[in-house]
């Protein structure tokens, strides 16, 4: 059953569903197993109405996205919006600057760092091959934190390549995935992106110093998802007990879950496109979509703000 709605990026005709499945968890998901389940999580969100997807090649060393692919594979293309991501590029031959893998279970290929012209393109290339896909809508640079020098690079020549893929009319949409509110800035200022993944320093634990980051969004027309609204488990983290005790007795005062408040976080602002989440259980996607669709009066965020837990 379709349940969330939509909101439609300032300066294209695309509209995205303000809930999105990231595929990134799935590489916790081992063999055929983990194949299947991430089919039943695609298939789960399609029914709950998400028709946004995200993945990378990094995710898995290309395992993410042939699990993606393979649980898109039969839907309309027309009717979703689709993302993946350059910088981090899959090598079968060990070339280049190697990148270590993050993610338990992946594919055999070596991720490695690579912002040139050529790499990105071919990058762009064979992440269509893996998706099994014609085409993706919005292509994005990312890794400039976990590769060296990679924010330089990214900003000399990855940007301008990918640009040049917008250009050719090879996608849509192009922009950046900012771990940092100044990574962020640093390609709003410089390029003309279309969309901006904040996926870090834009979450209700952790936002106060995205209030310029915001700004220069809506005034550029620059559509944001607000990607790990649980700060990739951060939030969870012994160190932020103090902050969920503060958070978790103003949502008992106004009987809402923390979960939809961490959720809904992201939606409050008009250039938030969509709250981007992830999942390795299936049963999550029914438990996410309610939180997300739980009632928020005006008056919660008010007393967030008071007790200092909301800083803009």
């Amino acid at each position: 059953m379709n349940s969330l709605s939509r909101r439609k990026h300032p300066r294209h005709d695309a509209w995205f569903s303000e809930l999105s499945l990231g595929s990134s968890s799935w590489s916790r998901l081992p063999g055929r197993d983990g194949d299947q389940t991430s089919q039943n999580i695609v298939e789960k969100a399609w029914q709950a109405g998400i028709r946004y997807f995200d993945t990378a090649p990094y995710y898995g060393s290309g395992l993410c996205e042939r699990r993606l692919g393979a649980g898109l594979a039969w839907k309309d293309r027309s009717d979703y919006l689709l993302s993946s991501k350059v910088g981090v590029d899959l090598d079968p031959f060990g070339r280049g600057t190697a990148v270590t893998r993050h993610y338990p279970y992946h594919a055999n290929f070596q991720p490695v760092c690579d912002y040139s012209h050529d790499a990105i393109w071919r990058s762009f290339e064979t992440s269509l091959h893996r998706l099994g896909l014609p085409f993706v809508d919005i292509a994005y640079m990312h890794g400039l934190s976990i590769c060296p020098g990679g924010l330089e690079a990214a900003l000399e020549t990855g940007m301008p390549a990918l640009l040049d893929l917008r250009e050719a009319g090879h996608v849509r949409m192009v922009g950046v995935g900012a771990n940092t509110p100044a990574i962020a800035m640093a390609f709003i200022e410089r390029f003309d992106i279309d969309v901006l993944l904040f996926a870090g320093g834009f979450s209700l634990l952790d936002h106060s110093l995205a209030q310029p980051v915001i700004n220069a969004c809506e005034s550029r027309g620059i559509g944001i998802i607000a990607a790990s609204p649980f700060s990739s488990g951060q939030y969870f983290a012994e160190t932020n007990t103090g902050f969920r005790q503060a958070l978790q007795a103003v949502c008992e005062d106004f009987n809402i879950s923390e979960n939809a408040a961490l959720l809904q976080f992201g939606r409050r602002y008009p250039s938030v496109l969509s709250v981007l989440w992830s999942t390795t259980q299936p049963v999550n996607v029914d438990r996410t979509v309610e939180a997300f669709n739980e009632t928020i009066p005006e008056a919660f965020w008010n007393a967030l703000t008071e007790a200092t837990i909301l800083k803009f």
